[in-house]
């Protein structure tokens, strides 16, 4: 399977999202997806980079990604952990969500974690372009 399937998945049912429900799935698939997108395409553009952490493996990456030499890099990393707080609230805060401490519906936050997933799957192509193979595997010790 290809890292992007999770995002095309979200982004094939992201319209269909009715419920609350639904739209926080949808958050979570849209970044998983690029989770490992990104994490596929840092190794190939770093193959000799450490291995990730195990146990804190989302946070390692933005770690790696957080380069201040590499512009391309740090905005991946920032368009990333961006990605990685909605699907946190999505996941976790199952009252009421907030972007930038202003309280959002679910079907709001769909539609922010959406606009920052195009953004990020443009600087990945900057950053590494073309599509991480079926069957990568993300690095970890």
């Amino acid at each position: 399977m290809k890292p992007l399937e999770f995002y095309r998945l979200a982004v094939a049912i992201a319209p269909h999202a009715a419920s609350e429900e639904w739209q926080r799935t949808v958050i979570g698939r849209l970044y998983y997806g690029l989770h490992h997108e990104a994490c596929c395409r840092f190794y190939r553009q770093n193959p000799t980079a450490a291995s990730l952490e195990r146990i804190n493996r989302h946070a390692s990456l933005l770690r790696a990604f957080n380069q201040p030499e590499n512009a391309e890099s740090g905005k991946v990393a920032g368009l990333l952990r961006q990605l990685r707080h909605f699907r946190t609230q999505a996941d976790y805060e199952l009252g009421q969500m907030y972007i930038n401490r202003r309280p959002v519906t679910s079907k709001q936050m769909l539609d922010f974690a959406t606009r920052v997933a195009e953004q990020l799957i443009q600087a990945l192509e900057s950053f590494s372009p073309g599509e991480a193979p079926d069957g990568c595997v993300c690095r970890v010790n």
